[in-house]
């Protein structure tokens, strides 16, 4: 018997999808995960929610992301909270670029605005602004537990009849008469929809229905220390170097820096990581060096060439939808994206128009969209 949606990818993205689709009285969902909930991308994630883009789609989806997380927060029970973002920036270049997209922002509702040095001590106490010229401050970007974000959301579906199945692999999508199939390690599973939201997996998925998305995984890194009482609010942004640090629900800090790193390769603990990121952060933050890192992990980056994700219908293949290519933000935009995911199910158009040009289809078309601001 054919369930009426299979999701691929037990992760915060089908998660959320499954919960907009059962609050609108949508049953007979599966979802299946290949390890367990949570074990791609969502739990190795920074935790931050922003909508400080760089372009009017990323921001106007994370607008409607930023409206729905308290929501969520209040009904799950997920912690969240809006604490700013705050960009470091240590060339007198960036500023010039950051004061015209504080502009661009500002006209689509984004209330960022440059700051001073002295205004980045008073929102990040301890920290040694020597070498910042200036910082941009985004008041209401913020942080989400991804862990209450899987596991409250999970209860949630449970609860509400949605059957989830960890330990299932997604290997082939076949059309089968009016229906489509999923091959498994548990074998053939019927369905008259699938979504397709696996994260580094999804583009070979992809792959076994003739889909061929340019979706690329980019080995990236992040390490956490031991915890403290609270020291500064804001996730802290050092654009020059493409590195990060903020402080989670339980005080520990949360750590990450780019390093050079090949596509399609197996993610590896590097030393190099480590020690860019102690330098970057002890540069900052000097008491730093006096901190243990508890844990050190890798995952990736499922990148598009434009740096946006690939959401929607599959052209052409009725009845198959795709979330996927986040390139780094597919946590913080969830909430809309499942709201958006349940709109398509239902064959409705979704809330936020913006939406519809992320299709998958736009690579084949030529429409490729810009962001700059992606970091980490």
């Amino acid at each position: 018997m054919a369930r009426r949606l299979i999701i691929v990818g037990a992760g915060v993205t089908g998660l959320m999808t499954a919960k907009f689709l059962v609050d609108r009285g949508f049953s007979d969902i599966l979802v299946i995960d290949r390890k367990y909930p949570g074990s791609g991308g969502s739990f190795r994630c920074a935790t931050g929610v922003r909508a400080s883009f760089t372009s009017r789609e990323h921001i106007k989806v994370m607008l409607r992301a930023v409206d729905l997380w308290p929501k969520l927060s209040k009904e799950l029970g997920i912690k969240y909270s809006r604490d700013g973002y705050l960009w470091l920036l240590t060339r007198d270049r960036d500023v010039e670029f950051f004061r015209e997209a504080v502009k661009f922002q500002n006209s689509l509702g984004v209330p960022t605005r440059l700051v001073t040095p002295e205004e980045v001590r008073g929102l990040a106490p301890t920290i040694n602004t020597s070498s910042v010229v200036a910082a941009v401050y985004d008041p209401i970007a913020g942080k989400a537990s991804c862990f209450d974000s899987v596991t409250n959301t999970l209860t949630h579906l449970l609860a509400r009849g949605v059957e989830v199945k960890w330990g299932v692999e997604a290997r082939k999508i076949a059309r089968e008469g009016g229906g489509l199939v999923v091959e498994t390690n548990i074998g053939s599973l019927r369905a008259d929809s699938v979504l397709v939201a696996a994260g580094d997996g999804s583009r070979r998925l992809l792959e076994t229905l003739g889909v061929d998305l340019p979706i690329r995984n980019l080995p990236k890194h992040a390490l956490v220390t031991e915890a403290f009482r609270p020291v500064f609010k804001p996730l802290i942004i050092d654009w020059a170097t493409s590195s990060y640090i903020v402080q989670l629900f339980n005080g520990n800090f949360y750590i990450g820096a780019d390093i050079p790193e090949v596509y399609d390769t197996v993610a590896k603990v590097k030393l190099e990581f480590l020690r860019k990121a102690a330098k970057v952060w002890t540069s900052y933050f000097p008491w730093l060096r006096e901190v243990y890192v508890l844990r050190y992990w890798t995952g990736y980056y499922d990148m598009t060439p434009d740096h946006h994700p690939v959401i929607g219908p599959v052209e052409g293949l009725e009845g198959v939808y795709v979330a996927a290519g986040f390139s780094g933000h597919g946590f913080m935009m969830s909430p809309a994206v499942g709201e958006a995911l349940a709109s398509y199910i239902l064959g409705e158009r979704p809330l936020v128009p913006e939406f519809e040009r992320l299709s998958p289809g736009r690579f084949a078309r030529g429409e490729l969209i810009k962001e700059i601001a992606v970091f980490g």
